[in-house]
């Protein structure tokens, strides 16, 4: 129970029969004992039990008035004896009628003084005792802290937080100064010394500071699992936040390659431009010397937010519609001679989509297909579609209608009656999207609930929002038609180990044997999910001339198959035939596995 409290895990009924059990034994106490100071002898309990009842009833009824219940003992000070007087004050004259009331039972009337007051004196010595062991506790265990960066208006709130064992700054007003024998030192005395150095969190209250050192102590920080946080600072207390960079979790750098002049004078249109990948790929083509930017969503919110972040509006249009809406888009198509599409509109979460098969064959697949035919009546030079790693080898329905895109696309680049250059992009996991772990993740870790992972062992390429855009972004320079592009991902990484350092960069611990702060709980697989991902399907690849992007050597499927697939497809779904559907996934070229 008193590992409980001392977390903070506590319902709130929970710690309401708490805090009313001691405070009714301390008033049955005093009751109790101040019949004894009047009359210097020990009455029988059942002798006064009534006016132990009605004792108890005036103070419940006054515990919810006066919200007692609300108060945080562990910071019971001077300021608090104001409520208490205000509730003695109450007690004392409800208690009061009542004696001059009744006259069934024995109560002496100088018990309308004695018994308030000593009831009240013992809630007040009880209330300073807890303040006092929680500040025992917290001292005790508090963690030895590495400050980075140096503000003297946040001095006090960081001793109550934490035992500080030096700060870390560079200004010259700072260097080599104590603040209550505490050291503030500069970031290369930090370096020739921090392996001496006694601490188990770091605390960063500017980044800049941390940024400079960071890579020399990253795994003196992750090997000792020593905890960090961000902080800031309102009404003098802290805020604390988690600290996330992917790349520095996992000792990477981002693969970007220049845009060079790709992009000059030119009129691009983006399909889901609200979404992670979409607004990321405008905010690099807001770097170039585009001529306009089309950006189409058919969510309201995203295209407001993507909206609201572009200072500069000028040459952008925002459209609120589908993409598969024909009458807006030849409208669209006909004002303005567009010159690249990229096609970043999909549903792309795997549970979902399990659930909504047809929704996703339907957006993926057919509507992606009749965008990709319609947009070749309009002399679209390139066509960049975005598909993803599940789309190789598929045991979900996402992946399949990713791989029906992809078929769909290599079928219409081979066809002689346009001028439309189309490739794809397959993507790995991408960090922070709408649709990856880290969101889920965070969320789990910042509410104290299980980290969710499906198995120990699991694992998945990733790459960075900003290598995703830029990956789609340089594939005009180099398709020639009927491509599929990928992104050199390096080795898979586990989901264990990016939980695990999430919760250590969020300032909490991984609970192990019932200690700790976060517990990783697995689950089990997914319906649809794999313990790893491909991202070949013919395990061939070669090098483009981009760094990093290398294009996937795949058997070409034939224009009579691609109608053969097509037709059954969309039988399927006119039908709403799932065990259809399922058989004409199983294909050849789709090798679609079924976990049920």
């Amino acid at each position: 129970m008193i590992n409980l409290f001392l977390k903070h895990n506590l319902s709130p009924t929970l710690r309401i029969l708490i805090i009313l059990t001691n405070d009714i034994l301390l008033l049955n106490l005093s009751l109790y004992l101040s019949y004894y100071l009047r009359i210097e002898y020990f009455l029988k309990i059942l002798s006064i039990i009534n006016v132990l009842i009605i004792s108890t009833l005036i103070y419940l009824i006054l515990f919810f008035i006066f919200k007692i219940y609300k108060q945080y003992f562990r910071y019971f000070n001077n300021n608090s004896y104001q409520l208490y007087f205000k509730l003695y004050v109450a007690y004392g004259i409800l208690f009061g009628f009542y004696v001059l009331l009744q006259n069934e039972y024995f109560i002496p009337r100088s018990l309308v003084l004695i018994f308030p007051s000593f009831f009240f004196f013992l809630i007040i010595v009880n209330r300073i005792i807890v303040a006092k062991f929680f500040q025992y506790e917290s001292f005790y265990n508090q963690k030895k802290a590495i400050i980075f960066g140096f503000n003297p208006a946040n001095i006090n709130a960081l001793l109550s937080y934490a035992k500080v064992t030096c700060f870390v700054d560079d200004k010259k007003n700072t260097k080599k100064r104590i603040v209550n024998d505490i050291k503030i030192i500069s970031t290369n005395s930090f370096i020739q010394n921090y392996q001496k150095l006694k601490f188990d969190l770091i605390l960063i209250d500017n980044e800049k500071v941390f940024i400079k050192l960071r890579d020399i102590i990253r795994n003196h920080i992750i090997d000792r699992e020593i905890i960090v946080q961000k902080i800031s600072f309102k009404n003098n207390e802290i805020i604390t936040g988690s600290y996330f960079d992917f790349n520095y979790f996992f000792n990477r750098k981002n693969k970007i390659t220049p845009l060079g002049d790709t992009y000059k004078n030119k009129i691009i249109l983006i399909t889901g431009a609200g979404g992670s990948i979409g607004s990321n790929i405008v905010f690099q083509l807001l770097q170039c010397k585009y001529h306009k930017l089309i950006l189409i969503d058919n969510s309201e919110y995203n295209l407001f937010k993507l909206s609201s972040k572009i200072n500069n509006k000028k040459n952008i249009s925002f459209h609120l519609i589908n993409f598969n809406n024909k009458n807006d888009l030849k409208r669209i198509l006909s004002e303005d001679k567009v010159d690249i599409i990229f096609h970043a509109a999909a549903f792309k979460h795997v549970p979902l989509i399990e659930l909504n098969p047809f929704s996703a064959i339907k957006n993926n697949f057919l509507d992606t297909f009749d965008f990709m035919k319609f947009i070749t009546n309009f002399n679209v030079k390139n066509f960049c579609l975005v598909s993803s790693d599940k789309a190789v080898r598929p045991t979900n329905i996402m992946g399949a209608s990713k791989r029906l895109s992809e078929l769909a696309l290599c079928y219409l680049d081979k066809l002689s009656n346009h001028n439309t250059s189309f490739c794809s992009v397959r993507f790995g996991n991408v960090i922070n999207s709408s649709g990856s772990v880290k969101p889920t993740f965070q969320n789990q870790i910042d509410n104290f609930l299980p980290v969710t992972l499906t198995h120990k062992k699991i694992v998945r390429y990733f790459m960075t929002i900003e290598e995703a855009a830029n990956l789609v972004l340089n594939t005009t320079k180099i398709s020639k038609g009927g491509e599929i592009f990928l992104l050199d991902m390096g080795e898979p990484i586990k989901l264990y180990d990016l939980a695990k350092l999430m919760i250590q960069f969020s300032g909490k611990t991984v609970k192990k044997n019932g200690y700790g702060d976060i517990e990783i709980k697995i689950i089990g697989l997914r319906d649809g999910e794999k313990l790893y991902e491909e991202l070949l399907i013919d395990e061939q690849s070669t090098q483009s001339s981009i760094n990093f992007i290398y294009q996937s050597l795949e058997s070409k499927i034939s224009n009579k198959n691609f109608q053969e697939i097509y037709t059954n497809i969309h039988n399927s779904y006119k039908s709403n035939n799932i065990k259809s559907l399922k058989k004409a996934l199983k294909g050849k070229f789709i090798n679609y596995v079924s976990s049920k």
